[in-house]
């Protein structure tokens, strides 16, 4: 694996399950120039890669130097070179893949636009939203934001808090989550809970006049939230 390759791997590695247009979109880049890239049409040079940096917000050397970073020595005789360039170029893309998580941005959405996401979240696209924040952490490639409105769930989410909701995310007893009513796609933010055999959508508001709904055939559970994003 040569540096051109090792830069090839990286950027695989960040673009990761999302379509080349959803990438390009996302960072402001041409998605033509990136296939050329991608193919091996053309090289991504130095200067190719310092520029790709500074529009994916990357630490510099990410993509330039892909090959600097841990592994053994290069004085270690029982790695060969090409091992040694391997071994470095996949620590450097794990450190990359590390800060691409938290540096992903997000789609920001309303409340009526969240319903028409738990129905179609493959088809969202970075034009369907007004606003992209930065996910602050680790979350699956259909994960979005969505702020909050009104006080079922205060103190521990208030009015105009935004929560990073993820429907890839196994859910359970305990977690807040998104559901939807199916009869009128409205939607809610609840806690999760059981008793017994059955599960309610939770108020966590304790002067919240309806503390308790049923979770039957009439919601869906859309997303699991996993968090607040604090924005000083």
């Amino acid at each position: 694996m040569d540096i051109y390759q090792s830069r090839i791997a990286t950027l695989k590695a960040l673009i990761s399950d999302l379509t080349l247009k959803e990438f390009a979109d996302r960072h402001d880049l041409d998605a033509s120039y990136l296939s050329q890239i991608l193919n091996g049409h053309r090289n991504m040079g130095e200067r190719a890669a310092a520029n790709l940096e500074k529009k994916l917000s990357l630490l510099p050397g990410t993509l330039t130097a892909p090959a600097i970073g841990g592994g053994p020595s290069p004085g270690d005789a029982a790695f060969s070179a090409t091992a040694q360039l391997e071994i470095a170029s996949s620590s450097a893309v794990a450190d990359a893949l590390g800060r691409y998580n938290q540096q992903r941005m997000l789609p920001v959405i309303g409340e009526v636009q969240a319903g028409e996401f738990c129905e179609a979240v493959d088809n969202f696209q970075p034009g369907h939203a007004d606003e992209w924040i930065e996910s602050g952490g680790p979350a699956g490639p259909r994960a979005f934001v969505l702020v909050v409105n009104g006080f079922s769930m205060y103190p521990t989410l208030a009015p105009g808090e935004k929560v990073v909701f993820d429907p890839d995310m196994q859910w359970a007893p305990g977690n807040i989550v998104l559901a939807k009513r199916l009869s009128d796609q409205s939607v809610t933010i609840k806690k999760l809970c059981r008793d017994g055999n059955e599960y309610f959508l939770h108020a966590t508001n304790p002067d919240w006049p309806e503390k308790y709904i049923k979770l039957n055939e009439e919601w869906m559970v859309c997303a699991r939230a996993r968090r607040k994003i604090v924005e000083l």
